[in-house]
């Protein structure tokens, strides 16, 4: 039986102690000139239809670079086993009508 060098032992954690003292860097602590920040609007309601969106007053805000709804996207579905026709059946945000709460409705990209 072949002995193997590294399966089945323990192997040091080489950024264990930049982690248990806060000094690890993740990628939320970064900042890059120009960069954005995304967030992504969430239905409040568990079932409602969507008339309209109005994004001009958050386009005025300051540092609102853009506001993508389902206007702006094309109608191409996905879903979560995506080989298989009969569960590609999401858009990626809400089209006419929210389903449950917390439903993806636009995305905003800021300073």
């Amino acid at each position: 039986m072949k002995t193997h060098r590294i399966i089945g032992k323990r192997l040091p954690r080489i950024d264990a102690k930049d982690k248990v003292t806060g000094k690890a860097l993740y990628t939320d602590d970064m900042s890059l000139p120009g960069m954005l920040c995304g967030l992504i609007l969430r239905s409040p309601l568990p079932h409602a239809k969507i008339i309209r969106i109005d994004t001009s007053k958050a386009l005025k805000v300051s540092g609102v670079k853009a506001i993508v709804t389902a206007e702006d996207t094309p109608k191409i579905k996905f879903g979560i086993i995506s080989r298989s026709p009969k569960y590609v059946d999401e858009y990626p945000l809400a089209v006419d009508r929210v389903r449950f709460i917390g439903e993806e409705v636009a995305a905003v990209a800021a300073t």
